[in-house]
């Protein structure tokens, strides 16, 4: 009989979501419960409207496992983190197609108003930016809309959910800005060493058979 294993991610389509049977799914949803299978768990999964929520249970150990986190020097003192699960694309997104920057602190020079999802770790050159410059959104679909609708001038969006949200939504109004896009390491995290260790091991052998892309 199946281990259970308490399991918490955010809502963040298309890498964890409910699907239209109401069933928990997802591009890292699928490959973190395909490792935790082959360990012999089955998941109890949390799928929270926002990150906050993952993270408190996570921090007070009503969850074992929590996914997707980029690490930072505090966070790797605090986590124990699981090898790569996948490299992410953040792109600093806008509704106005002449809005010309080449560099963050263009932001502020320009004092434009840059959307990012509450409680999220976006790098230390968005980070530093300050917080007037800064609108807070509850989730991705939030910050598109505001994006979109000029509530704010630029946002700061995973490339996967920017592209799901704007074809699910019909959006077409939304540029790239190519010299702000950077990539992020993305992991699993747990509470305790040695269950990291046992789901770096699983992760690899389903990685070198294929078992998951």
């Amino acid at each position: 009989m199946a281990k259970i294993i308490k399991v918490g991610a955010d809502y963040f389509p298309p890498y964890q979501y409910f699907n239209d049977a109401g069933k928990p799914d997802g591009i890292d949803y699928q490959k973190v419960k395909a490792v935790l299978e082959t360990m012999g768990y089955e998941m109890d999964i949390l799928i929270a409207d926002d990150w906050g929520e993952v993270q408190r249970r996570f921090d007070s150990l009503a969850l074992d496992v929590a996914f997707q986190m980029q690490p930072t020097p505090e966070r790797l003192e605090k986590y124990y983190f699981s090898d790569l699960l996948r490299e992410a694309v953040t792109e600093v997104v806008t509704s106005h197609s002449q809005l010309q920057i080449t560099c963050y602190r263009d932001i502020e020079d320009q004092k434009l108003k840059l959307g990012v999802l509450q409680g999220y770790t976006n790098g230390p050159d968005i980070d530093a930016l300050c917080a007037e410059c800064k609108l807070e959104y509850a989730n991705s679909a939030e910050l598109l809309e505001g994006i979109g609708t000029a509530q704010v001038d630029l946002g700061v969006m995973d490339q996967g959910v920017k592209r799901y949200l704007m074809q699910k939504n019909g959006v077409e109004n939304i540029y790239a800005i190519d010299a702000l896009a950077f990539s992020r390491p993305l992991h699993v995290i747990f509470n305790d060493w040695a269950l990291r260790d046992s789901f770096n091991r699983a992760m690899a052998k389903l990685l070198t058979s294929d078992g998951v892309e």
